[in-house]
């Protein structure tokens, strides 16, 4: 990227803390009610030890984060990353809280991992760090199918979250029969939904084509419905960048560009997706491939990021569209695939120019959603559908015979699959959330990131206004009720 002299912005939290205050003035909600749902209900930070393959001892730091209580269980990414801390990790655990009312998932926010980059780290240290953060949680009272239930984020993969799921579950299995649901985003083999792997990159691409839709979208941004046609550039490739990619060329959007951390490729006709994904997943880079006119490498990337395109989609780490870059930028649309893309100033200079925003915390809803639907398999200990496939198969049966038709002719009257029952849910609750948004953004004049903020933190207070703040102290975790139960009991012993 450019290393010319960069402008300092807030901070990660600090930024969604401003994000957080625009949206609540207008909500009406009590100043000091406003301030209790935007802290944080605990911070935990600990030191995870590692004894290395090569006999050397390491002391990692590691945090969670449980923003609110006011639905049980948590639930958050689990992220390995060098540049995580403890207020990164509040940030993002505060957008879950919010983007799970906007929602209506019944989960409160949360968040954590381990600070390490785990490229540096063998197969076998990365399993003793995930087992070990596991086993500290756990200790601590930090984790459990109804405390908080952590899914996979940056640097995280399926057999991680598998080694999550089997720690939990050697400790505690033989008293908690729901162990299994401690988290999600597992392989198929330990409780995970076969085939949602690429729920994420589906819920954005679904989200933008809802949004492209909406009439009013079309006339404030002068855009045409649907993703045919369109040209896309982007910022990141990993699996949340990878999915959305795929996605977007299988509706017709025709990706130009796609910068990374390291190399970037270009072509205004257009990239084979299958040739360049394949070899970026080979080589984790763009340089040596094809004739390399295409390739961009360290001091020339953002030459791919401020060409022009339709849409560009942030799907690398946060901050990444910032007040540095965003006045060279020139594209019609920004897509947030992950959460936190752009930074606050940054969203007001956009507002400004006129450039649509689709914020994460409504593009994020595919993953919530699938992550919701293992959770409940999981605590359900039944396969999605399997109760009701073979009845479904029987009664479409009945009616094609009724009408004439001789069932064994006849396709797809089989009972849907665990894949097809969660990405209906996902169409379904992204198409309910995006009209609530554009709804209450036209009625108010904001834009759909205050409009997503404003819903989900109503939902959030109504929840604690039914039955008071008060009653906050029954859903103290294991370890913040022992702390309290021993402090009351040395008081009475002082009297």
């Amino acid at each position: 990227m450019e290393k010319t002299s960069m402008l300092r912005e807030p901070d990660l939290l600090d930024q969604v803390h401003l994000f957080f205050d625009n949206a609540g003035e207008l909500t009406g909600i009590r100043r000091e009610y406003l301030d209790f749902i935007k802290r944080s209900a605990s911070v935990l930070t600990f030191k995870l030890p590692l004894q290395r393959d090569n006999g050397e001892f390491e002391i990692l730091e590691a945090y969670r984060v449980h923003h609110s209580l006011h639905t049980m269980p948590c639930k958050g990414g689990l992220r390995l990353s060098a540049d995580l801390n403890a207020r990164t990790a509040e940030a993002l655990a505060l957008i879950t809280s919010i983007k799970m009312g906007l929602c209506d998932i019944p989960f409160g926010g949360s968040f954590g991992g381990v600070k390490c980059d785990p490229r540096k780290y063998s197969q076998n240290e990365l399993e003793k760090i995930v087992r070990r953060y596991t086993l500290e949680l756990a200790q601590r009272g930090f984790i459990g199918p109804a405390i908080d239930v952590p899914e996979p984020d940056l640097h995280v993969t399926t057999a991680m979250m598998s080694w999550v799921k089997d720690t939990y579950q050697t400790l505690y299995g033989n008293q908690n029969i729901n162990a299994a649901a401690v988290c999600t985003g597992k392989a198929p083999s330990q409780g995970g939904i076969e085939g949602c792997e690429g729920s994420w990159g589906k819920g954005v691409c679904r989200g933008v084509e809802a949004f492209l839709s909406l009439p009013a979208f079309s006339d404030r941004f002068d855009t045409k419905p649907g993703l045919s046609g369109k040209t896309s550039v982007f910022l990141g490739f990993g699996k949340v960048a990878y999915w959305t990619a795929k996605y977007f060329v299988e509706t017709g959007s025709m990706i130009v560009g796609i910068v990374t951390s390291s190399s970037a490729i270009y072509d205004e006709a257009g990239l084979d997706f299958e040739s360049v994904s394949k070899y970026y997943i080979e080589h984790s880079t763009f340089k040596g491939y094809g004739d390399g006119k295409k390739v961009y490498e360290e001091d020339k990337l953002d030459e791919v990021l401020y060409k022009p395109c339709d849409i560009l989609v942030q799907a690398s780490v946060e901050g990444k569209i910032n007040i540095n870059n965003v006045d060279k930028l020139r594209t019609k649309i920004v897509v947030e695939a992950i959460c936190g893309a752009t930074t606050y100033f940054a969203q007001k200079m956009l507002d400004s120019k006129g450039i649509a925003v689709i914020p994460d915390l409504i593009l994020n809803v595919g993953w919530a959603v699938s992550s919701y639907f293992e959770w409940l398999k999981n605590i359900g200990h039944v396969k999605l559908g399997r109760l009701v496939k073979g009845w479904e198969k029987s009664s479409k049966e009945a009616i094609l015979s009724l009408v004439g038709k001789a069932p064994e002719k006849a396709t797809d009257i089989e009972g849907g699959s665990e894949k097809d029952i969660v990405d209906a849910a996902l169409v379904d609750v992204l198409k309910q959330t995006i009209k609530e948004v554009d709804q209450f953004a036209q009625e108010k004049g904001v834009s759909y990131r205050t409009a997503g903020y404003i819903i989900g933190l109503d939902r959030i207070y109504s929840m604690y206004k039914a039955v008071s703040y008060t009653h906050l102290r029954a859903h103290e975790t294991s370890l913040h009720l022992v702390c309290r139960l021993l402090l009351e009991k040395k008081k009475k012993k002082k009297k």
